[in-house]
Parts: C-alpha cells; structure tokens; sequence
C-alpha cells in the first residue's frame, strides 16, 4: 500500500511572536468530492488524525482546531478535550439543543472556538460558552475592528485573527490585542502524508469497533444503526426475508433489535456493513455468513447458551480477507471477549472447536476435523454434514448478494 496518501492538511496558528500554538486540521483528498460533505470531510479528518496517525505527530503536541458541523456538536467523536479546540462553524443555528450540546461540550472541559465571527449576527448566542473567538478580518469592516475586539476582550475571550494576507495586517491584529494568527501571510495548509485504510474500510472498522463494545445498551445500538441509513434500511430488509418468517412486518430498527436481541444485532450490523465494502467480492460476504451460521449451528450441541457469540466467531474469523490485514491486527482494534480472541486467533475452547469444524469441512479436509472431541457432543459426521447443509439452505434464504 503506498506511504503517500493524503491524511489531511494542517495550517498552523502563531501567537504575536510568530512561534507556532497550534494547527487547524483540514479535510484534503486525493480525489475532490462531487459534492462536499461537512460531516464526512470531519469524520474523516478526525479518523486520519487520531488512527492513521497520532494527533501528537500531526500537531507536534500542539492543540487541534478542528471544525464541527451541528452533527458533530450532537453526537461528538469519543475523543479527549486536552489535544482537540472545537470550532463551532459560522452557519449553525444555535437553537436549544445545539446550544445544550455546546454547554456538555464545556463541562467536558474542551475548549471551544467560534469560526468566522462577525457580530450582530446568530454566532452572538455561542458567545457566553465559546473560549476563543476566531476573526475574518475580510468580513469585518477595517474602521469597525477596533471596537469589535474592545468589546469581545472585555468579555474575557481569547482572540484569532484568521486570513491574514499581509505583514501589516498582522501587525495591526498584534497592535489591537489579538492573541492569536492565522493565514497565507504566516504559512500556508501543509498537507499531511501517510499509510491509511480506504475510506470505506476505515469507516466499517470504527462501526464494528464500536458495535463490538460489551457495554453497548439498546438504546446506543439503536442509536448507530439509525445514524447510518444504509445499514438501517439493510437491518429491516433482513429481517422482514424469508429467513425470519414473522407474520408482521417489522417497521422500525428498534422492533429490529428487540426482536433479534442486542449480541445478535451487533453481529448483523457488523455483517451488514460489510456488504458496503464495494471493493471486495459480494461471494465473500456469503462464504463469512455461511461459516458463521454453521458456527452458530455447531453450537447448539456445544454451547446453545452462546450461539450469538459462536455466529461472531464464525464472521469475524473472515475479517482477514476484508481488511487485507493479518487477523492479529485487525483483533487489536476490536473490544472483545478473550474467548472469542482465543477461538479466532488459537481455535482454543468449545468456541475453537466449532470454528476449527466449520473452517476443515468447508475446504473438504474430513480428516482434519477433531471427530473425538464432537463425538463427546453428541456429533457425528452425518450431524455435520446436515448441518452444513442447514446453512447453505438458511443463506439462500437470505435478501444478500449471491454472485
């Protein structure tokens, strides 16, 4: 994989001494979008920043400015206040529940920043909550600034001045009582370089990581299928197929959830996306449903109270050919039961068992399968055999992509 792909960009930000403070990190790719997304093109920069990389690399151990969409201020990012300043974009409404969000944010202790101020303008009712406030100098009127910083100054914030283009446009910021600086007279965004997943392998790492978290309640589950359409109109196209045969349609995620239970669902929606990943055979996704239905099956004589967990092993265990990562790696970035680890990683306990069965019968190797520890469980090679085809009866069954 080349070691020249394009993270992000970052421009740093000077204190009236010229001595770099910090760095705003901004969306860069080696492809222009056919229409910008402000969610995404955060995401994105978050992720490269903090997992591509390590936010201390990229700022020098530097604070981040990093700009949030009304989204983002919503349902931020599970990232730390002590590297990350929060920019508040110019184009949000503050209405009650962004303003709520903004006031969580500051009792989390982050420092928040007001992007493009202009006063007399919406961006005044983020003011008693932001900590530093960031100045466009072309929006503000050259005979205005003066009093525009007086007043601000008197309300204790720190100030930016942003797209500075001239020396002496900075040393009128630094006369007025700017704190900080920002623009191409200073330095330009330097683009970030380095190693980094495709975009839509990062993004289906970060859901299974989080799908995979053993505190995850309904309500959160509920909460991450909802905020991705595709998965959630895949979620009640699975389960109103002919594989469930309920005799009412199920309309909404959360009757989905409660209906499958909570450690099902997470194995589904990390399945499920998985089928996004467009650069990978729509066979793959078949050939890991079927082996981890067969684990779920197999466990039924081996250990029917942790089916849910035997089908993840079963799908997780083909994680390698989706990632194109050594299994290893992929299991560091995922929270999991040391059981689950063990059977995938060293085939060990009942789980090990089931997935060592699954994966010789499945490459026709008979011998290879452990025959005297399943005859223990009651399973002969006529069991097995059934079985399988239980499974390849089940998946066509299932609305997946078969070719």
């Amino acid at each position: 994989m080349p070691l020249d792909q394009i993270l992000l960009a970052r421009q740093p930000i000077y204190n009236p001494a010229k001595s770099v403070i910090g760095y705003e990190l901004l969306f860069r790719s080696e492809v222009a979008p056919e229409k910008f997304d402000g969610n995404l093109a955060t995401s994105q920069v978050l992720l490269n920043a903090y997992t591509e990389s390590t936010i201390e690399e990229v700022t020098g151990g530097q604070k981040a400015f990093v700009n949030f969409t009304r989204e983002l201020l919503l349902q931020p990012p599970p990232f730390s206040p002590e590297h990350l300043t929060i920019e508040i974009l110019e184009d949000i409404e503050p209405d009650a529940a962004v303003l709520a969000a903004v006031a969580d944010l500051k009792r989390k202790g982050f420092t928040l920043a007001m992007d493009d101020y202009v006063p007399g303008t919406r961006s005044d009712a983020f003011l008693p909550f932001v900590d530093i406030v960031k100045l466009e100098l072309p929006a503000i009127a050259e005979s205005r600034l003066p009093e525009v910083i007086r007043q601000l100054k008197q309300q204790q914030k720190k100030l930016l001045a942003e797209k500075i283009e001239t020396h002496e446009e900075f040393q009128r910021c630094v006369d007025l009582g700017c704190d900080m600086f920002q623009g191409y007279f200073l330095s330009k965004p330097q683009v970030v370089k380095g190693r980094k997943l495709p975009q839509n392998k990062m993004a289906v790492m970060q859901l299974i990581a989080t799908m995979q978290n053993p505190a995850l309640s309904i309500a959160q589950v509920i909460d991450i299928i909802t905020r991705d359409p595709s998965l959630a109109f895949k979620l009640l196209q699975l389960v109103n197929s002919a594989a469930f045969r309920r005799s009412r349609k199920i309309e909404s995620i959360h009757m989905a959830v409660m209906m499958l239970g909570i450690s099902r669902i997470k194995a589904w929606a990390t399945l499920l996306a998985l089928t996004g990943m467009d650069d990978k055979p729509a066979i793959l996704v078949n050939f890991a449903l079927t082996r981890a239905r067969m684990c779920e099956l197999l466990a039924q004589s081996l250990e029917p109270e942790a089916a849910d967990a035997y089908f993840t092993i079963g799908l997780f265990s083909c994680l390698e050919a989706f990632f194109d990562l050594p299994v290893a790696e992929i299991l560091q970035k995922l929270p999991l039961e040391e059981r689950i680890t063990d059977a995938l990683t060293r085939m060990k306990g009942k789980p090990g068992l089931a997935l060592h069965t699954t994966i010789q019968y499945e490459r026709c190797n008979l011998e290879g399968i452990h025959w005297s520890l399943l005859k223990r469980f009651a399973l002969s090679p006529t069991d097995i055999s059934h079985i399988y085809q239980q499974c390849i009866q089940w998946l066509n069954e299932q609305d997946l992509p078969k070719s």
